[in-house]
């Protein structure tokens, strides 16, 4: 036996992850993983000698957390609140619900405004499929447009000018 003592098999980085594992487990590609670390969403456990970032196999459910948290419309800064207040062994769950209210209500919001967008096209296009192409005169930029009118404070301020 040489003075060469190689670490126990049992040492604790040895159970530790490459950022390449924690992303196969995870399902997702390498850099997003990096971009997690780098946000602070996750955390290496050590970095070795050669700069290589290493995990917990835990930091794996994070990132299939983290996804699964976007894929519902959280923010990366309200994923990095929840983490926070889980790990403080506080409950994240009433700010969880407290924004996907608040974001439903701004969903809800934006689709009444697409619904009225498509309603004005669709009554642009309808018209427009009557009318014959004009070419500008000075006085008109593209009669299409100008026939639909707009919004009545678009209206005003256009008869004014």
């Amino acid at each position: 036996m040489s003075g060469n003592k190689k670490p126990p098999e049992s040492a604790p980085w040895k159970s530790l992850l490459k950022v390449g594992e924690v992303a196969h487990a995870a399902g997702v590609d390498a850099h997003v993983v990096r971009f997690y670390a780098r946000s602070g969403l996750i955390s290496p456990t050590r970095v070795t000698a050669n700069g290589y970032r290493q995990f917990e196999p835990l930091d794996i459910k994070r990132v299939r957390f983290i996804r699964i948290a976007q894929s519902l419309g959280f923010t990366l800064a309200e994923i990095h609140e929840i983490l926070k207040r889980s790990r403080r062994g506080r409950t994240p769950c009433p700010l969880a619900r407290e924004i996907i209210e608040r974001r439903l209500a701004e969903n809800r919001e934006r689709l009444n405004q697409l619904a009225a967008l498509q309603d004005r096209m669709q009554r642009a296009s309808a018209l427009w499929h009557k009318m014959t192409d004009k070419v500008p005169n000075g006085d008109v930029i593209c009669a299409l447009i100008e026939a639909v009118g707009g919004p009545p404070d678009v209206r005003a301020t256009s008869r004014i000018a």
